[in-house]
Formats: C-alpha cells, sequence, structure tokens
C-alpha cells in the first residue's frame, strides 16, 4: 500500500500526527478509498483537506 501512496497525502499525513493513526486504523478497503482520493487532487489544500476528513 505504501508504494501506492502519493508523495503529497504521505507528507500531509506526516504533519498531522491524529490523521496518520485514523489513516493506520481504516481498513484496507478504507485507505484504499483515501488513497484513490487521494491521487485526484490537484493542490495542497484539496490534499489538506482529505486529511483533514480523518482528523
Amino acid at each position: 500500500m505504501m508504494n501506492d501512496m502519493p508523495i503529497g497525502l504521505m507528507m500531509t499525513l506526516a504533519e498531522n500526527e491524529q490523521a496518520m493513526r485514523r489513516f493506520a486504523a481504516l481498513s484496507e478497503q478504507e485507505r484504499g478509498q483515501v488513497v484513490a482520493k487521494a491521487s485526484q487532487a490537484t493542490s495542497r489544500a484539496e490534499m489538506k483537506a482529505i486529511v483533514r476528513g480523518l482528523d
């Protein structure tokens, strides 16, 4: 899964410990959905909004 994660998602999760923990607790399917959504993000603000949604 980590190899499929967009670098922007990894970086944004690294800035938000609570969101990172919630992401890690998701099922594989749920993590896949977040990764798919993050892959479509076109800006840092959009990526931050995706990560904030985990918070």
